[in-house]
Order: C-alpha cells, then structure tokens, then sequence
C-alpha cells in the first residue's frame, strides 16, 4: 500500500457570518475580511468642470443633444418647427417667376408675365391652321428651403390662387345646346415638381365651364382655384423634395382648349386669360428619428485597483434623480422612448419610460437599482436617452438627471490580520479578524505525518517474521556489494541429529513429569477410588 499525501499552507478564515470561508496564502497564518462599501463615481453632482463625465450621440440629423446647466445633465431631444410662405400675390419677374414653355404642346397667340400676373390670350381659326387648337403656357419659379426638409415632417398646407379671363360667344360650351362630346374651354393649374421639372404633380386647378356662353352672354369670370385634398399635396411636395431636400419647383399653368364645334369652319377667341395671384404656404416641425440615442458617460476605476489581494464585490446599487421639462406624452407620439442604464456596454433589464417621467426630480427607482450582476473588474457607466418611435417635435424637450451615485459593497481578503481600517471619505468600513488555529493545524500535520512514518516502516520491515527479516537484509546488503561478516552454518546430518535428540529429550522430559503426576495424586489421603482403578490397570 502506498500513501502519497500532498500538503498546501493555508489558513481558515472563520466570522460570525460565514464560516467555510477559505483563502489561500503563500504561508501558514489566519486570514482577514475587510468590508467596504463606496460610492463609486465622480462628479456626482454633475458641477463643471464636468470631468469626468462625457456625452456621446447616435445621431445623424441633429434630433438630440446634451449638455450641462446650474448643475444637472441634460439630454435634449430637439424639436423645432417653421412655416414657408415665401409664394405669395401677384407672379411677377421681380418674384422671379419666368415663363417656359411647354413642350408637349403648342405656345398660344400671346403669353407674357406683368405687373398683373401671368397672361396668355389665343385665337383658334380652323380654316387658318386646325393644329393649333391645343395650346400651353408654364411660368416657374425655384424655391429654396431654409432647412433640410428630410428632418422635417410637413404638417399643413395652405393654397390659394386667384384667376380670371375673358372670351367671345363664340366659344362653344355644353349650355350653348350644340351637339357633341368635347366643348371648349381653359384650365388653369399649379404643380410641384424637382428642379429638373421631370414630373409635374398637380395639387391646384380651375376649369371654366360656361365662359363664352351665348345666352345670357358670359364673356368674363374671377374665381380661385381649386385644391386638391391636404395630405395628397403634402405627399406631392415631399416626393418634389426627394432628389433635393433644399430646393423644389412650382409651375403655374394655362391650357386653352378648342374644338371643331360645327360641320363648317369654327373660330373660338379666348383673351385676356390670367393667373393674378398664387398664395403657398405650409409648416413643418422637426422629425425626430427612432433609434436615436444620447448618452451621459463615466469611466469608474476598475475592481482590482482596491487591492493587491483577493476583492468581491458583493452588492452594487445605482441610483440618480430625473426629471423632464414637458410632459413626454402630451408632446410627442413615442410612448416606447426611455432612458436606459448600461454599465460595461451591457444593458440592464430595467429601463425609465419617459411617458412616466415627472416635472420635478424623484428617484430613479426607490432603492436604488441592483447591477450587481453587471459589475466586473471594469465599471464604466452611460445612462441613455432611447428615442423607440419616428414622431414630430415642435419644440424642444429636456430631460435632466443629477445625484448619480453607484454604491457598490466588496470584501478584500487580507492574510495579515487588521484591526482598524477605513479609507475616509464616503466609506464605511467594518474589519473582522479570523480566530488563531495555527496550533491545531500544526498538531494535525504531525499527526498525519506520523501516521505516514508508521505505515511506510510497516510495509517495508515490521510486517515480515524476523527470520525472514533477516534474509531480507542480507540481500540487501549483498546487492550493495558490502563485507559480509563470517557465517557459521552446521553440517545437514548434525542438523538432523541435534533435532533428534532434543526431541526425544522432549519426550522423556514429558514422561517423567506425567509419572511424577499420578505418584502425587495416589498418595493424596482422598483419592482410594484412584489407587483402586490403578491397582486393576484401569484409566
């Protein structure tokens, strides 16, 4: 049987609250816990210099900001809003309307661009040239927004356009009682389009129905154009806006219509055609995105910093005050938006709905909230503004939060033990030495290496009979080539006889004192039943 026993130096560390704690120390001695329990970050109060707090954005349209106030930490969500009404009145050169031409269809008589808006007048002959019974006239304008319109949302709009005209009776029109499917007439418009005026998108028009009526005569009208609904002109404006998020066209338009009223030759005589004045305008407010995000930052100092030896961190509690400028539902469509705690780029479960965040400071959660489980020996802290939803913001809305602290509970196993300790500040430290067992364990080192001692001398010598012992360390010694000493060993026939006779000495030994015996026994005064069965050669 073999025994190999390995022993490694420790000592026990025992305290009231735990008694199987146990430490390893390169010598033989107790060990000490030390309990501390500190408030981890800097600059709590977020005073400037603001060190060493840092912000950082996810942003790419400028939706949020940070920034430092008397004191607290702001995370800005940045809502604005405007109203473009830069088309207004009469269409004039100086308003830098022009005139174009439009090319799918032929220029009438006359068109021109005045002090009194935008004019066109033609004159159909059929026997001069029955072609020109379709003509067109287009006056634009560039307009330049004063913001990137892919922050923003348009959130209303607003059209008004004055128009009038004159024409001769000549004019055919449905009331006019003459047979036949098409009738003459003008059609006023406006459009949105890109700079390149690829595709026109009407959101406004007028189209005369009874000028030129013969009974009663209708040789004028004066009326405004008609738009088409809201939300499909925002949708025209945006889709004029893609390919350039500053700038858009607007068109203004007059198509003369004329038709072969009669089997002999017709003449239709449209004058005096006028756009007067073209009124646009709409408001927009800031599109904030989802999935934007603003942080506040602190890189702590790291767990193994404390000490040179052993450091568990036991309990970590983070807690910090908040509050909101604006109440976040009533200002915005984002009901999934909150601040979010992550500590070494790991998201804790639990996150602050800003829908629930009050006017005035309260605690983050009452208590505090455990991140125990987050904390390793890197303790880097962002406390996060997350924007869920896409909605519109008219004006902005601050978030803000102050007294951040991080409490966080360890204990520092120390070999030597301490009797006071504290490191001031906002520490509390409690210090618990372990009971003295260095004379036990030395007591059962010995024992054991007794014990050991006793079994190796057993199985090497002591469990053989002596006489094989002895063969044993003569072969010992002759395999180590040592001097025997001289040996004296009997012949085999003196063997023999020596055991012989010390057997038959033996026996005769063992007669005599049997024959002794029973002379002693019939001399005894008692024993005449003995000598009589002896006498008569009995047992």
């Amino acid at each position: 049987m073999t025994i190999i026993l390995v022993l490694t130096p420790t000592s026990v560390n025992v305290s009231n609250n735990d008694s199987k704690d146990i430490k390893l120390h390169r010598d033989l001695h107790t060990s000490t816990k030390i309990y501390n329990s500190t408030q981890w970050l800097n600059n709590s109060e977020f005073n400037t210099p603001i060190d060493p707090w840092f912000s950082t954005e996810n942003d790419l349209t400028s939706d949020v900001e940070a920034n430092i106030s008397n004191g607290e930490a702001n995370f800005i969500v940045i809502g604005t809003n405007g109203t473009f009404s830069n088309i207004t009145g009469t269409p004039t050169p100086e308003k830098q309307w022009r005139h174009f031409n439009n090319s799918i269809f032929i220029e009438p008589d006359s068109h021109d661009i005045n002090d009194y808006g935008c004019t066109a007048s033609h004159e159909y002959n059929e026997n001069v040239d029955q072609s020109r019974n379709r003509p067109s006239a287009h006056w634009r304008r560039n307009i330049t927004m004063p913001v990137d319109m892919n922050e923003y949302n348009i959130t209303s709009i607003s059209i008004s356009a004055l128009v009038n005209g004159s024409a001769n009776t000549n004019v055919e029109v449905e009331s006019d009682g003459v047979s036949g499917v098409f009738y003459d007439y003008v059609r006023y418009y406006i459009c949105f389009s890109n700079l390149d005026y690829e595709i026109l998108y009407p959101i406004a028009e007028y189209q005369t129905e009874d000028l030129g009526q013969d009974t009663p005569p209708i040789t004028t009208f004066n009326s405004y154009m008609d738009p088409i609904n809201e939300s499909t002109i925002i949708f025209y404006l945006n889709k004029a806006l893609e390919k350039d998020n500053y700038n858009f066209g607007v068109t203004l338009g007059i198509d003369i219509y004329t038709e072969d009223n009669y089997g002999t030759p017709d003449i239709d005589t449209f004058s005096s055609l006028y756009i007067n004045s073209v009124n646009i305008s709409f408001n927009y407010e800031k599109l904030i995105n989802k999935y934007t995000s603003v942080s506040w930052n602190q890189d702590g100092k790291k767990i193994s910093n404390i000490s040179d030896y052993s450091v568990q961190v036991i309990d970590a509690n983070l807690n910090f005050k908040y509050k909101i400028d604006k109440n976040w539902t009533s200002n915005t469509t984002s009901p999934n938006s909150e601040i979010q705690i992550f500590i070494n780029d790991n998201q804790h479960f639990q996150a602050i709905k800003l829908s629930e965040a009050n006017l005035t400071y309260g605690d983050a959660k009452v208590g505090g909230i455990d991140v125990t489980n987050l904390i390793v020996d890197d303790v880097n802290l962002s406390l996060q503004v997350f924007i869920a939803n896409d909605f519109d913001l008219n004006q902005n809305i601050t978030i803000s939060i102050d007294n951040a602290t991080l409490m966080i509970s360890y204990v520092i196993f120390i070999p030597d033990p301490i009797l006071t300790g504290g490191n001031g500040g906002s520490s509390e430290t409690k210090v618990i030495s372990g009971a003295d067992y260095t004379p036990i364990i030395i007591g059962l080192i010995a024992g054991i290496i007794a014990l050991v001692a006793f079994f190796t001398a057993y199985q090497k010598h002591y469990k053989y009979p002596p006489f094989i012992r002895k063969i044993r360390k003569l072969k010992k010694t002759i395999k180590k080539g040592k001097k025997l000493k001289s040996l004296l060993v009997s012949p085999r026939e003196e063997i023999i006889r020596n055991n012989f006779k010390n057997k038959t000495h033996q026996i005769l030994e063992d007669e005599f004192l049997q024959s002794e015996k029973l002379e002693k026994i019939t001399k005894m005064p008692n024993n005449k039943k003995i000598n009589k069965k002896l006498n008569k050669g009995e047992k």
